[in-house]
């Protein structure tokens, strides 16, 4: 029987609605996890290369298309809506996958889950995941898209602050 993934002392935080990170699944290390991390130039084309990269990372695995989405739009976000959208800035993507009862993982294909994560340089904001934007206006051209990653997650969220940057995640994992 597998342990729960242990969760971060003081998540959520106040007026932070997402759920407790799976840690556990961020920093342990060893044959059973695959860890892939890149920086992008902050360019909005780049959130474009970073769905690219996911793609190829996780092509023949069943979190290809949701990590594809999920990474295209919190990459989007972090160039928009940050100061890695800024000249000179940057974000970075990070994939790690996790095998099933912490067995030796052979190849991305016999992942049972996989943490999505995207770092930004901060900004004048946080990431609000519970809806409260243009998703709210019905003819509303953006906003929607933290629902949509929430919506594909078991779990999302997110630690920083608009000073130092942000680090915003989505879990997501093999349904029976």
């Amino acid at each position: 029987m597998a342990a729960a993934p242990v969760t971060s002392p003081g998540l959520p935080q106040a007026g932070h609605s997402s759920r407790a990170l799976p840690v556990d699944e961020a920093v342990r290390t060893g044959p059973e996890i695959l860890i892939w991390r890149r920086a992008f130039p902050g360019a909005l084309d780049q959130a474009a290369e970073a769905r690219r990269l996911t793609r190829f990372l996780l092509g023949g695995t069943p979190f290809a298309d949701d990590a594809e989405l999920v990474v295209g739009e919190l990459a989007g976000n972090a160039v928009r809506h940050t100061r890695s959208g800024s000249p000179g800035g940057h974000f970075t993507v990070e994939i790690i996958l996790t095998s099933p009862r912490r067995e030796p993982l052979g190849g991305p294909a016999a992942a049972a889950s996989v943490l999505v994560t995207v770092y930004d340089l901060g900004g004048a904001g946080v990431p609000r995941f519970g809806g409260h934007g243009q998703a709210d206006v019905p003819c509303a051209e953006g906003g929607r898209g933290l629902a949509i990653v929430t919506a594909l997650a078991e779990r999302t969220g997110f630690q920083g602050a608009p000073a130092t940057g942000h680090r915003v995640w989505a879990y997501l994992a093999r349904r029976p």
